[in-house]
């Protein structure tokens, strides 16, 4: 928790802070930051709707109240600098090979690393931060299956390297077995 406030605080001012901020509150891959359009943000429902993904299904993110306004600030922004972009994450000045700003942001290697440095963090990367959002999830008694449905998992298989953060779960879940066992003894 401490690595990721520290990054986020060293990270303000970068110009995909909102990224950045986003993909920890939501548990979403850079590719679907990066692709992420207007269209597909609906403010009224509170959803972003992802059409493609990485396993090739649609995917509903929830947008929470913590997540709202970074949506928000990305659409004033939009609205001052570029407002024919369809692209949430967008270059507000003029990209190279580009006259105009609003192309899509599409690597932000360089960015994260310059982020990482004034907060001392050494071999973290952009999906370390879906990696995070991850962990809280499980840590805080999340079950495996809703964490894979949000993440967009195709096979929870692939959520079960985090089960090993749930230890109080799986003692919880002894304690109902242990209650049962007693009460038909």
């Amino acid at each position: 928790v401490d690595t990721i406030q520290r990054f986020l605080a060293c990270s303000k001012g970068s110009k995909y802070q909102h990224m950045y901020h986003l993909a920890i509150l939501t548990g979403m891959r850079r590719s679907q930051l990066t692709g992420l359009k207007w269209e597909n943000v609906d403010f009224t429902t509170r959803l972003i709707y992802l059409k493609k993904t990485k396993s090739g299904e649609s995917q509903v993110i929830p947008i929470s109240e913590e997540a709202r306004p970074v949506v928000v600030r990305r659409l004033h922004l939009r609205n001052e600098v570029c407002p024919e972009t369809p692209w949430v994450f967008f270059h507000a000045t003029a990209a190279s090979k580009s006259e105009v700003g609003g192309d899509r942001i599409k690597d932000v290697t360089k960015t994260f690393q310059t982020a990482c440095k004034p907060a001392g963090i050494d071999d973290f990367h952009i999906h370390d931060l879906r990696h995070t959002a991850a962990s809280w999830l499980v840590m805080e008694g999340v079950p495996l299956l809703e964490v894979s449905r949000l993440l967009g998992h195709k096979s929870i298989t692939q959520t079960e390297r985090y089960a090993h953060l749930a230890p109080e779960s799986s003692r919880a879940l002894v304690g109902v077995l242990e209650g049962k066992a007693n009460s038909s003894s």
